[in-house]
């Protein structure tokens, strides 16, 4: 904490703030029901975590607590401890669970307690008066017609602010006129100002000052309100993007500066900011690489609203590096802007962003897990993820099976996150492997997390239902970093270019020779190359699988290097890494992968379809 004489506007103020470093917010709660019953945060330190533990106190009740924990603590579970608070008094008790997390208020559940419902208000800063937005500590869930509320005025000749829940009706008649300090009169010198007053949309939201009333908008909708006063007119047209990130870059938003494309130019590389220019379904995907035993929470958002978010590990060896990718597929309205922050680093090269507009109409979903998720009792349904958009309603949260509404090509994908586990995770169908492409997340060591991703095309039949089912009994990945994600593409036509290649056994090759094929419609690829068969924009998406090793792959187009993946097995024995690009191709360019050491078999894979002319 510290302190300091500030002059506002005329006046000789003390103000206190906290410093918060890089942390994540986490509840802060000693002797709760449910973890997510909680209503205090707290800021961690950075590299700590959030935990969750339950005990069994000496009177026999069984109870939880939450609060930051560092990250090497999160393997140890002693029989009998005494959990310490930063207040006077500590609670004994024997613990009979302890789970960590990474990510803001990821400990509303664990250790067997059900998290916060996926139908809600927004969680929201609840205080009477703090000099600072920052200074308040208790939180509220509000309710399904609520939205967070920040105002501040003038007491005693002091600003003072006030945070809550208000009803989105309210929200409507908040107005903010000048205030003048001093006499009601304004002479000459003294100075007005306009105090901050509205409402906002999202979990812990309302705790800045420039945050955006969003009025009309529900949790958890698929869509979010964008900033007021803009008025841009919708402009029809294909639109995608794809671009890289040139420095290493800290915790903040990250601008990704070398945009190799940039259809209908919707994306700065000034701003690192997606601005939407045509209503309807986009998709987006961001891979965050990081190395020299750091990570980084990476989240993608949408109008200063999270909507998902990624989780990169490379503690464990100094020599180690690792990179994750997330998918996320959004309904976006005109003057919706999209970015991606981190809470970490992110290293050039091999952390990128990209985006698109999905066709007009076309189903697509969304899903993530809201809570740990174990291996389904049946091969017959998936893991349950739950839904945030599903145009079409294509997509049932109570089994975790997507159905096909109608035949056609569709793009599928799917993250998984696990934690001291290693397991296979297959697209499945009617209880049997769709292909013999998985992806393998391990972090059997016991400390880290790890998480890998896949983006497959499928020519699929109407009724046909598709999910995700493990290979191994003890299963289980984690929540919020997970998801599942799909769209239609276009109806099947002997021209579509679209293809999905990978190798059965490891290879040392280079550039890779896929040797084994799981669709090619156009006949395009050709063992170690896909050969352009028109002019157009392609997407490609690759996963790379080390074993034991040090992992460099490169994406060629005509000899040169237009995208990266980094992983490395040194830690927990096997990683992937993974990327995706947006490339506009001219008619026989010719695209390959080149690696520097060897690819492991079954995971390492390469898809890409034709997206528009």
């Amino acid at each position: 904490m510290f302190r300091c004489l500030c002059t506002i506007y005329g006046l000789i103020v003390l103000s206190s703030q906290e410093v918060e470093g890089f942390g994540l917010k986490c509840l802060r709660c000693d002797d709760v029901l449910e973890p997510r019953f909680c209503e205090r945060i707290e800021y961690c330190q950075d590299g700590d975590v959030c935990g969750v533990q339950r005990y069994r106190k000496e009177n026999g009740d069984v109870s939880f607590w939450s609060g930051c924990l560092p990250h090497s603590n999160c393997a140890k579970v002693t029989n009998r401890t005494i959990l310490t608070t930063n207040s006077r008094r500590a609670v004994h008790g024997s613990v009979l669970c302890q789970e960590c997390c990474n990510g803001d208020l990821c400990n509303s559940e664990g250790c067997g307690a059900p998290g916060l419902p996926t139908s809600r208000g927004p969680m929201c800063f609840n205080c009477a008066h703090t000099l600072n937005p920052s200074d308040c500590h208790h939180v509220t869930v509000c309710g399904a017609n609520e939205l967070c509320f920040l105002g501040e005025k003038p007491i005693f000749g002091q600003r003072y602010f006030t945070s809550h829940c208000e009803d989105v009706h309210a929200c409507e008649n908040h107005a903010s006129a000048p205030i003048i300090f001093g006499r009601k009169r304004l002479l000459r010198g003294q100075r007005s100002y306009t105090p901050c007053s509205g409402c906002c949309h999202g979990d812990l939201c309302n705790t800045n000052c420039n945050a955006t009333f969003t009025p009309n908008t529900v949790v958890n909708s698929g869509s979010t309100a964008a900033p007021t006063g803009t008025s841009v007119q919708e402009r029809p047209g294909n639109y995608a993007f794809y671009a890289q990130l040139t420095l290493m870059a800290q915790t903040g938003h990250v601008i990704f500066k070398n945009v190799t494309t940039n259809e209908g130019s919707a994306y700065s590389g000034t701003t690192g900011i997606f601005t939407c220019k045509y209503s309807g379904a986009h998709a987006f995907s961001w891979t965050i690489a990081t190395s020299s035993q750091r990570y980084t929470n990476a989240d993608i958002v949408l109008n200063d609203v999270a909507i998902g978010s990624s989780f990169t590990d490379s503690r464990g060896s100094s020599v180690a590096a690792d990179s994750s990718t997330g998918f996320v597929v959004y309904n976006l309205k005109v003057g919706d802007k999209v970015r991606v922050n981190i809470n970490g680093t992110a290293d050039a090269l091999y952390s990128t962003f990209s985006g698109w507009r999905l066709q007009q109409n076309n189903a697509s979903f969304y899903a993530k897990a809201m809570s740990s998720l174990d291996k389904p009792s049946s091969s017959s349904h998936g893991f349950e993820f739950q839904s945030v958009v599903n145009n079409g309603n294509v997509y049932d949260s109570t089994n975790g099976v997507f159905t096909c509404p109608e035949t056609g090509l569709y793009a599928l994908a799917f993250a998984v996150e696990t934690s001291g586990l290693d397991f296979m995770v297959y697209f499945y169908r009617g209880g049997s492997k769709l292909n013999e492409i998985g992806v393998w997340p391990d972090s059997t060591n016991g400390l880290l997390q790890d998480t890998s991703s896949t983006l497959q095309i499928f020519l699929l039949t109407r009724g046909d239902k598709i999910y995700l089912y493990p290979s191994e009994s003890d299963a289980r990945i984690k929540p919020f970093h997970s998801t599942f994600s799909g769209w239609r593409i276009e109806n099947p036509t002997s021209n579509t270019p679209a293809f999905v290649e990978y190798i059965s056994s490891s290879t040392s090759t280079t550039p890779i020779r896929f040797n084994r094929e799981a669709l090619d419609i156009t006949s395009s690829f050709s063992i170690s190359s896909f050969q352009a068969p028109k002019d157009g924009v392609y997407l490609f998406f690759w996963n790379m699988e080390v074993s034991s090793r040090h992992l460099r792959t490169f994406l060629e187009v005509n000899d040169s290097i237009v995208g990266r993946t980094v992983s490395d097995g040194h830690t927990a024995g096997y990683d992937s890494g993974s990327n995706l690009a947006i490339l506009r191709l001219r008619r026989n360019d010719n695209v390959r992968v080149a690696q520097d050491y060897t690819a492991d078999g079954d995971q390492t894979m390469i898809s890409g379809y034709f997206m528009f002319s």
